[in-house]
């Protein structure tokens, strides 16, 4: 029974703050076979130009390269230990069009893929990494042995979710006792979207319907990582763009503001030495601040959940 306050309603949804489950999310949650039609009659044909032809990653591949996914790089090896001298293993789950994959395979690790979308997924098999067609719950119930990883990344998944914490007990299962996991969710209804509602009358733009079905914030996504057997190492960010709308630049529903902006938030972060930025952007995670919670967890040293077979 999921029961908590409401505070946003549209047609026959609402999205209530689930004393229950201890996060926000989507009320009621739309069904599997809702959600499949949803994805694969819409949500994929409405993407399938970016999915297919990811021109804006290619064309800001030097930002991924130096900020995003250096920071991924570097984390995963601070946090990882014990493996001088042996290539470590990632998995991607939802790994779109595998630049990440490519990126982390030429700097020395094995790289496995999962990807819902087959026009994504053709793409990155056609850049030379592994990739399989499914979910991570189909993944799950194909392999049927043991498969750990030294690193799982997890962005961009569990807001889509209709089981959360399945997924993460699944990644639990098939992360290595000394693995790290990396997981970034949209980090809504902060205090700067709220601010920006409040004083230029915006709607609230981050809510997306039906796919968007789980909202997260760091307490709510540590609480929920805590409650599956991860332990926290490090949480960070990303550049707050709410601070753009409170400066006038009213990017929502304006793709020539938004990218004007993106750029702006490109550079500054290209600009800044990367100790500065990562200081900068885990001091505004402490204060709950970012456009994401991006958090790095391990399974905890009194974990009581033991590895399974898949």
């Amino acid at each position: 029974m999921h029961l908590g306050k409401v505070i946003y309603k549209r047609e026959r949804f609402e999205i209530i703050d689930c004393s229950s489950c201890g996060f926000i999310h989507l009320n009621p949650i739309p069904r599997e076979d809702e959600l499949k039609k949803f994805y694969e009659m819409q949500y994929y044909q409405e993407k399938r130009d970016k999915i297919g032809v990811p021109e804006k990653i290619i064309r800001e591949k030097p930002w991924y390269e130096k900020v995003v996914w250096k920071d991924m790089l570097d984390a995963f090896n601070a946090k990882i230990k014990g493996l001088q001298g042996h290539p470590k293993s990632l998995l991607d789950i939802g790994c779109g069009n595998g630049y990440f994959l490519k990126y982390m395979q030429e700097n020395g690790w094995e790289v496995i893929g999962i990807e819902p979308s087959l026009t994504a997924c053709e793409y990155a098999r056609s850049l030379n990494v592994k990739v399989y067609n499914m979910t991570i719950e189909e993944f799950k119930t194909e392999f049927k042995k043991q498969r750990f990883f030294d690193a799982i990344n997890l962005s961009y998944v569990l807001e889509h979710s209709s089981n959360p914490k399945e997924v993460l007990e699944i990644c639990r299962d098939i992360l290595k006792n000394n693995g790290v996991m990396c997981v970034a969710v949209p980090n809504d209804f902060n205090s700067l979207q709220l601010q920006v509602n409040k004083l230029v009358s915006k709607p609230s733009w981050w809510i997306a319907i039906p796919d968007h079905i789980n909202y997260f914030n760091f307490k709510t996504l540590e609480r929920l990582l805590n409650s599956v057997g991860f332990e926290i190492l490090l949480r960070t960010t990303s550049f707050p763009m709410e601070l753009f709308l409170l400066m006038g630049d009213d990017y929502v529903e304006n793709d020539e503001v938004g990218s004007m902006c993106h750029q702006k938030r490109m550079n500054f972060e290209l600009a800044l030495p990367k100790n500065i930025r990562r200081k900068l952007y885990q001091k505004l995670a402490s204060l709950g601040l970012g456009r994401e919670c991006i958090v790095y967890a391990k399974p905890a040293s009194n974990n009581c959940f033991p590895k399974k077979l898949l």
